[in-house]
């Protein structure tokens, strides 16, 4: 068995796990973003509040206030205007990403295996033409 027969074998074996574990994550990414949600830009202003550090905006016509959490708390100081995003269906969430960690990383998960597998197939090929 000669190598570019193993290098097309090995290819081609590999460009179907890449792009079936990348048709998964892609799946995974589509329903990730959909149970996501979608998030509106607002403006966010940090306070001290009578049970500590709050942030406050306004959304869905009304104004809205939640506490900092522990790591929002280290990162952001009162008076400050912060770009924040509220979901559109429940403007009482907030949150100062445009977009949830799971989705960008399965995404990018997809991303990568399907680049893979493409490039699996072009040397399978490849390889399988030339011998």
């Amino acid at each position: 068995m000669g190598v570019l027969v193993v290098i097309a074998l090995v290819g081609e074996v590999v460009a179907w796990i890449t792009f079936v574990g990348g048709a998964l994550c892609l799946l995974a990414f589509a329903f990730a973003r959909m149970v996501d949600g979608t998030w509106e830009p607002t403006e966010a202003v940090v306070a001290d509040g009578p049970a500590g550090r709050c942030v406050r905006w306004f959304a869905g016509g009304e104004f809205h206030e939640r506490p900092l959490d522990e790591e929002e708390r280290q990162h952001i100081e009162p008076g400050e205007s912060q770009p924040a995003y509220y979901r559109r269906r429940t403007p009482d969430r907030l949150r100062f990403q445009p977009d949830s960690p799971l989705p960008r990383a399965l995404g990018g998960l997809a991303a990568i295996l399907l680049s893979i597998g493409l490039l699996a197939t072009i040397a399978s090929t490849v390889a399988g033409l030339i011998d």
